[in-house]
């Protein structure tokens, strides 16, 4: 075990580049020499889009309207009978 950290302390230590020398030397060790591109389909509108300017709209939609649906939901189960101040749930 000793060794092997002194060989890769010695592989960082002589490298220009050392952080890809490191992280070249964690896949190594972690047996991970190689990323995944796969890529997981969307669906929108029950049709799966191509075009990355219909895919970008999509999600601009989507992030848009996250914080509208969340008030919507949460003053539509809200109990206004005991509590008059709505503003008290922001």
């Amino acid at each position: 075990m000793a060794a092997k950290r002194l060989h890769y302390s010695k592989l960082i230590s002589h490298s220009a580049n050392k952080q890809k020398t490191t992280w070249n030397i964690i896949k190594t060790l972690t047996n991970n020499k190689k990323t995944s591109n796969i890529t997981t389909p969307i669906n929108i509108n029950d049709k799966s889009p191509t075009n990355p300017v219909d895919i970008a709209n999509a999600f601009n939609t989507y992030c848009t309207s996250v914080a509208d649906n969340l008030l919507t939901k949460n003053f539509s189960e809200m109990d206004t009978t005991t509590n008059d101040d709505l503003m008290s749930y922001l």
